[in-house]
């Protein structure tokens, strides 16, 4: 059965990590930078399971910078059952992120992955709409894709080097310009 208000509604994305201070507020700020750069309109967000109104990290809001990109305004939040049930794709950054969300609200599982993982099915994923794909990639996992760690996952570099915190920047970045190009092959085309 198809959620009629879902499917006219723009393409929501929540980008999850463990206080919304690091990884979260990079990753959701290059996917805004992606999505605009393909032309798609869709919302995105991002949250944590720790921290609430605290900033990005110095260092991260830094390496941004570097990039060209502000996120010195970015103040995290707490994630809610409302916006997990709200996303059309919920991507977190480790395993226990995803197993933590999917306890948070009934039938969200299928729209919550670790960002690497998501990618790395996608590649392989059928359907016409970012919905479908997303729904194509994720039918397939199994629950020990979701146990220990992996290498879909994103290191958290919090309390870590600059160079640490520069190398989950990049890794990001690789990251989500390949889930943009996956979940929207038509750039602004897509639903």
């Amino acid at each position: 059965m198809v959620d009629t208000d879902r499917a006219v509604t723009p393409f929501r994305i929540l980008v999850m990590c463990t206080a919304n201070v690091c990884r979260s507020p990079m990753a959701e700020a290059l996917l805004r930078l992606a999505m605009e750069d393909a032309g798609i309109a869709a919302h995105l967000s991002s949250a944590g399971f720790l921290t609430q109104d605290e900033e990005a990290t110095p260092v991260v809001v830094e390496i941004m910078g570097e990039r060209g990109i502000d996120i010195s305004d970015h103040r995290s939040r707490m994630v809610t059952a409302a916006m997990v049930e709200e996303a059309d794709l919920v991507v977190a950054m480790e395993r226990r992120h995803v197993r933590d969300l999917a306890l948070l609200t009934d039938g969200a599982v299928g729209r919550i992955d670790t960002l690497g993982g998501l990618v790395d099915r996608l590649r392989s994923a059928t359907g016409d709409s970012p919905r479908e794909r997303v729904a194509s990639a994720t039918a397939p996992r199994e629950a020990g894709d979701m146990l220990g760690n992996g290498p879909d996952e994103v290191d958290d570099p919090f309390g870590k080097s600059k160079k640490v915190n520069r190398e989950a920047a990049d890794r990001l970045t690789d990251l989500c310009n390949e889930l943009i190009l996956l979940l929207f092959p038509g750039g602004g085309d897509g639903d």
